[in-house]
């Protein structure tokens, strides 16, 4: 069994060699060219396919990692997205009962994703895109994002067996209140997911401590005070390796230093890779 520094040594070495541009050649027309990295891209795209049609789900949900900070959650009731950002990502949309959006970049969500969604007449969450389906922002809040967009405030609400809470959180010091955390209740299984953000400040559980949360440790958060004020019961970092950034990729020496980071707040961080069943 590998160790977790052969994992990473191993990631390292393989999305090294895809560079931003081959990456989105290859999302457009879907050739891997020979490289490992995006095969394995491929490949996890398909054992989620299969996985999530195969599996059976009881109390706790299924939670499947495609790519970058993109799952799919499986529930008795519902399958849903967050995130979920591949080329092959409208394979999903008949399937799903609904998606949530964290933030308004384009490696976080897609539009012929989102399209199919609306043809199909289900609901997508986010504080950008027209489709809200049956959410209703009850405080009625307006706060604009610098890339525009209406930002819900605080809300909770309820589709099928899923219970969602929004809040805001900031992507760095100039995009504030930008991605849109989502605290996630299935029965008594709780899930946190908060996209892109750069300050632990207005991290919010109220559902006590997450039985699982999908971190990205990156954007200049600190994580040690991240772990220590929502304090998961299993943390797994996401948007490890992203192929289509062209700097500021989150790679071996910054992906080591959040580990240890977790480690000295007490947490046992696991990386969250394409593929993986968490």
């Amino acid at each position: 069994m590998k160790s977790e520094n052969d994992i990473i040594d191993t990631w390292q070495k393989q999305t090294e060699r895809v560079s931003a541009d081959t990456f989105n050649r290859y999302f457009a027309d879907g050739k891997t060219r020979r490289l490992t990295s995006l095969r394995k891209l491929e490949e996890a795209f398909d054992k989620v396919l299969r996985e999530v049609r195969e599996a059976e789900v009881g109390d706790i949900p299924a939670v499947w990692h495609i790519y970058n900070m993109g799952v799919i959650v499986k529930t008795r009731e519902s399958l849903f997205s967050i995130d979920l950002h591949h080329r092959r990502a409208v394979e999903f949309a008949p399937l799903l009962d609904f998606a949530l959006i964290t933030h308004n970049h384009d490696d976080h969500w897609r539009h012929d994703f989102y399209d199919a969604m609306n043809r199909s007449g289900k609901t997508v969450v986010s504080s950008f895109l027209d489709n809200y389906g049956a959410v209703n922002w009850k405080d009625g809040s307006k706060n604009w994002a610098s890339s525009g967009g209406y930002h819900p405030g605080v809300c909770t609400f309820r589709i099928r067996d899923v219970e969602i809470r929004t809040t805001h959180v900031d992507h760095n010091t100039y995009l504030v209140d930008f991605t849109t955390a989502y605290e996630i209740r299935v029965g008594n299984w709780v899930f946190y997911h908060t996209g892109d953000c750069g300050s632990a400040a207005k991290f919010e559980t109220i559902w006590g401590r997450p039985d699982l949360w999908l971190f990205f440790p990156g954007c200049g958060v600190d994580v040690a005070d991240a772990i220590r004020r929502i304090q998961p019961k299993k943390l797994c970092f996401g948007h490890l390796w992203e192929l289509a950034h062209k700097s500021g990729r989150l790679d071996a020496p910054l992906i080591r230093k959040a580990l240890a980071a977790a480690r000295s707040a007490g947490a046992s961080p696991t990386l969250a890779l394409w593929g993986d069943r968490l």
